[in-house]
């Protein structure tokens, strides 16, 4: 039975871990669940890492989704534990210490701090070629690793204590031991204490999120040895028309991973060689493939026939066989560029030798991005600020006039709604301001920044 696994920082490819059998998959974001679905057809999903903050999480719809369609999905570590504890009451499988902390809100022995922020499992890495290599120390490895300290007497419970909250108050990007040492030494904590833990720390540390990824593989495994039936969904799924849309969304592209996603991010925002790139690969494919033109008077001639064998009942069975086959062929043929459609103009932008150049600006306005801890969420924007800022992208960075159907628009543009779109926006904005390129004039900069 097949497995697929979400997976980066915690479990980076060069971890034995992965010998595991299954289809190893980078950390999830908004939409791969779906996609990994429909496009792999496993009997199990294993979500251990996934983006958040500037890409879109992967959602919880799409997750009970998943669950409707028979899948068993499991979660640990570190966004898995997060959505694992908001949906076991549906019949997702948590797995670990960090997943029974988030479901019950408390980590032993920190019992007088509630255990409920995202980023007690947040951390920054590097893109998939770097092996997902983190640049942070997750919250939650630094909590068990002083208590791992205190029960072997390196430190007392005061001390113990009082990191625990220093470390706490880092941002999340900056948070290491290191940092975490120094802003500690700087508060008056024990030098002695400080000293000691800082001689066990590199053969005393505890890496949490690994340890529960590692319990999520071993149930995994023994779990589907046992050759289970698909999974029964304790819910009613209700296709909301948001869901429609994203699942149309989801539809135009593949799994890619962080990088190839900055990429086309930033690809977007050029709506005109964006649409150059798509109409050039939809041409070749069409040029390959079966075109609607094709199929229709297949689909007459099936017609036809069944009008005329009406009476022949074991006849128009199997006719009406014939025909499904006839439309689940055109409608592979359909779904099949749009599966690949990304991937094809990620190859033809390494190609143009434009890749590069679009990945170094994706790096740079992300590290500028989480570098900023004043920025207003996107879904805090009156409307008329992102009025302002559609206008501001339309008519100062493209020089045109804003369309009429702005949803259109953004769907052509391969963003899977309205609020996605804004924060591409929105961080095209920031991103501008912080490196001093030309933007908008600054009196509109300023309305956006304070508003």
């Amino acid at each position: 039975m097949k497995a697929c696994i979400f997976a980066g920082p915690t479990l980076p490819p060069q971890d034995e871990a992965r010998a595991q059998a299954a289809v190893w998959l980078p950390p999830a974001k908004h939409g791969d669940v779906y996609r990994t679905v429909t496009l792999l057809r496993p009997s199990a999903i294993g979500i251990v890492d996934g983006y958040f903050q500037w890409v879109p999480s992967v959602w919880h719809k799409e997750i009970l989704w998943a669950m409707q369609q028979g899948v068993h999905v499991f979660g640990a570590a570190s966004m898995g534990a997060l959505r694992a504890a908001e949906l076991a009451p549906f019949g997702m499988r948590g797995v670990g210490r960090i997943f029974e902390a988030y479901r019950h809100g408390v980590l032993s022995p920190y019992a007088d701090e509630p255990f409920e922020d995202d980023d007690e499992v947040a951390v920054v890495h590097g893109p998939a070629e770097s092996g997902y290599l983190a640049v942070s120390e997750a919250m939650v490895n630094i909590r068990c690793t002083l208590a791992k300290a205190e029960r072997a007497g390196v430190i007392t419970r005061e001390t113990r204590s009082r990191i625990a909250t220093i470390a706490k108050g880092l941002y999340f990007p900056e948070r290491n031991y290191e940092r975490a040492l120094e802003s500690a030494r700087a508060q008056g904590v024990d030098a002695a204490q400080l000293g000691a833990l800082e001689a066990w720390l590199p053969a005393g540390r505890v890496n949490q999120k690994r340890e529960d990824a590692l319990v999520m593989l071993e149930t995994m495994r023994d779990f589907l040895a046992r050759d289970p039936a698909p999974a029964v969904a304790r819910f009613s799924f209700e296709h909301t028309t948001l869901w429609e849309r994203v699942v149309a969304a989801a539809r135009e592209t593949t799994l890619h991973d962080a990088e190839e996603n900055g990429v086309l991010e930033e690809l977007r925002l050029d709506g005109g060689r964006w649409h150059e790139l798509r109409h050039e690969v939809r041409r070749t494919l069409m040029a390959h493939g079966a075109t609607e033109a094709a199929v229709a008077p297949a689909t007459e001639a099936l017609a036809r026939r069944l009008a005329e064998c009406r009476a022949q009942p074991q006849e128009v069975e199997r006719v009406l066989a014939e025909a499904q086959r006839m439309d689940a062929a055109r409608r592979a043929r359909e779904e099949m560029p749009l599966a690949v459609i990304e991937r094809r103009m990620l190859a033809l932008l390494k190609d143009a030798g434009e890749y590069q150049p679009l990945r170094a600006r994706a790096d740079d306005k992300l590290s500028r991005i989480s570098a900023r801890r004043d920025l207003p969420d996107i879904g805090e924007f009156s409307h008329l600020k992102l009025l302002e800022l559609r206008d501001w992208y339309f008519s100062r960075l493209l020089g045109e006039e804003m369309p009429d159907d702005i949803e259109q628009c953004v769907r052509e543009l391969g963003y899977a709604d309205l609020t996605h779109f804004h924060r591409a926006l929105f961080s095209e904005f920031v991103y501008r301001e912080d490196a001093g390129l030309p933007a908008a004039p600054l009196g509109a900069a300023t309305r956006l920044a304070d508003d």
